[in-house]
């Protein structure tokens, strides 16, 4: 069995990774297949108890947890291996606080997924198990449970983020030298539009029927009554942190145009503008300076901001929950891992 891996660092810092290969892989997509782990994990106490639920105030703060950092997972899930997304807070904080000398949080959280990943959604009674509870923990994102419990739709690749697009846009198009005679633009846009992707840190423009925003470039119009939203990213300033006597010209936001799927996940009417959001679709068209582009079929997600800290749990009160033990011996080798 192979080994628990973890992919440390951002696609984006490895130059030797930042090829198409690299980025969307070179063969078909991974097949999860049940194994002995897999079938323990089936016994535990802790999946009984994601199954039926419970109101031991301890085991909601487990139970909880790992199920918000499900959510979290959900919308990253890919095509081209076997290698999950979380964020490195919310990982952070379920190796800090769910975990006790007897319970290796992680080692469940890897299950679930699997589990999911198995099976192919997530299982009716656990999204009814996190309904339930989550009047009280208040912190699990319902909107993404439901979006893997309809089935899994996995995007192309979590490597495949708006920074590596303009990224090897620059290096593969803009700095192409006079000896490449091909067509390199149409070359890129073979290469890389047309992909299933998951992009975060955008903030809402606006959404709605007369969210109507149009590209420079000319593209299908949206439907009467479809449902559009405009959204901007905003690449880092590169001068922040460091001390500048002229002003710098800061890089242009980019802008995305989106075509909403007619059935979201979260209530767009009370979504404020200015609300940090992640859109997972599929992206369709961008101009030429890659300040423009258009996702279609897409679906919003609040994306939370975790940079500050999450309270997942408290130990100490977790040692009380008779489920958060280790049952589940071996874990360690689980095939799989997570990206930082």
């Amino acid at each position: 069995m192979r080994a628990l891996t973890l992919l440390l660092g951002l696609l984006v810092c490895v130059p030797a990774l930042a090829q198409k290969d690299m980025l969307f892989g070179k063969g078909k997509p991974p097949v999860f297949r049940e194994e002995d782990m897999d079938r323990r994990f089936k016994k535990t106490k802790f999946y009984k108890m994601l199954n039926e639920g419970t109101d031991d105030p301890a085991c909601l703060q487990v139970m909880g947890g790992l199920l918000t950092a499900l959510g979290e997972i959900a919308p990253l899930l890919h095509a081209r291996d076997e290698k999950f997304s979380l964020d490195p807070f919310v990982m952070q904080a379920v190796n800090a606080q769910l975990t006790t000398p007897r319970f290796p949080a992680m080692a469940y959280l890897l299950s679930m997924v699997r589990r999911v990943l198995i099976d192919r959604r997530l299982p009716d009674q656990w999204l009814a198990t996190a309904e339930a509870i989550n009047d009280t923990v208040q912190i699990i994102d319902l909107a993404k449970l439901k979006l893997l419990n309809e089935g899994l739709k996995p995007i192309s690749s979590f490597y495949f983020t708006l920074p590596s697009l303009r990224e090897r846009y620059e290096l593969e198009v803009l700095r192409a030298n006079s000896a490449v005679t091909t067509d390199v633009a149409a070359a890129f846009r073979d290469a890389y539009l047309d992909r299933e992707v998951a992009w975060g840190n955008l903030i809402l423009i606006d959404t709605g029927v007369k969210a109507r925003g149009k590209m420079k470039q000319s593209h299908q119009p949206l439907a009467v009554e479809e449902l559009g939203a405009v959204l901007q990213w905003y690449p880092p300033d590169p001068t922040n942190n460091e001390l500048v006597f002229t002003e710098v010209k800061k890089p242009p936001p980019v802008t995305l145009y989106v075509h909403l799927a007619p059935k979201q996940f979260i209530d767009l009417e009370k979504v404020p503008r200015g609300k940090r959001m992640l859109v997972k679709g599929r992206f369709w068209e961008m101009n030429r300076t890659v300040t423009e582009v258009e996702i279609r079929d897409a679906l919003l997600f609040e994306d939370r901001d975790f940079s500050r800290g999450v309270i997942l749990g408290d130990p100490n009160a977790i040692m009380g929950c008779p489920a958060a033990i280790n049952d589940l011996t071996g874990t360690a080798q689980q095939p799989g891992g997570f990206k930082h």
